[in-house]
């Protein structure tokens, strides 16, 4: 199975232009959490969304979001991520919007992986990621060996560097701040290189793949 990507924290016209003219990235996500250096206001995401092409999803990502707010951005996006709400919280928002939802779980300690179960039948994907959020750190990917869903993405302190580690866990990689240059700023030579190195990465995959039937 090939990667998705998921590039978080967008917030620049020249990030989104690199990323479409590297190609590889299937969803692009959008901040709306006043605390992050990555926030956006809404005329700016309108911006932003305006120029991303139809083949690639685009997410709003929310920290306990409310009614009112969700409703006025529902219709720049495809997909709701959100933190930090209830079962009942994000199908309510997931009725109000006409959103799939993306359901984040912060994980410290292993326990928190099984938070994931009250949400089947409301989310539509799961996202792991570390209880730190956006400050790059990296929980315990082992603590997913027996997870009983088939596909999540996985988010918290992935980079180039550790691309192969973190595919190996999960086929969808959620990054950003491992394309920054500083906090909320991201590099479009980071991005490149990333998105290269997730093309090399695949090219290899399939050769070996090919390799084994051969054999």
């Amino acid at each position: 199975m090939p990667i998705e990507l998921k590039i978080c924290g967008i917030n620049s016209n020249n990030i989104i232009k690199t990323i479409i003219q590297n190609g590889g990235c299937q969803y692009l996500g959008f901040v709306f959490y006043p605390p992050s250096p990555r926030n956006l206001s809404i005329a700016e995401s309108k911006k932003l969304t305006s120029i991303v092409p139809n083949h690639i999803k685009k997410v709003a990502v929310l920290v306990k979001p409310e009614n009112g707010f969700v409703e006025k951005i529902k219709d720049q996006f495809d997909y709701l991520q959100v933190y930090e709400t209830s079962p009942s919280k994000s199908k309510t928002l997931k009725l109000i919007s006409n959103k799939k939802i993306i359901q984040a779980i912060k994980v410290k300690k292993k326990e928190d992986i099984n938070l994931y179960k009250q949400y089947i039948g409301v989310a539509d994907e799961f996202l792991f990621d570390s209880s730190a959020m956006e400050k790059s750190s990296i929980f315990d990917w082992s603590y997913l060996k027996n997870i009983e869903i088939n596909e999540w993405f996985l988010a918290g302190g992935i980079n180039i560097n550790n691309l192969e580690k973190a595919s190996k866990i999960s086929k969808k990689i959620d990054i950003s701040s491992g394309l920054e240059d500083n906090p909320g700023v991201k590099s479009s030579k980071k991005v490149s290189d990333f998105l290269l190195k997730v093309k090399k990465y695949q090219n290899q995959s399939k050769k070996t793949k090919f390799c084994h039937k051969c054999k």
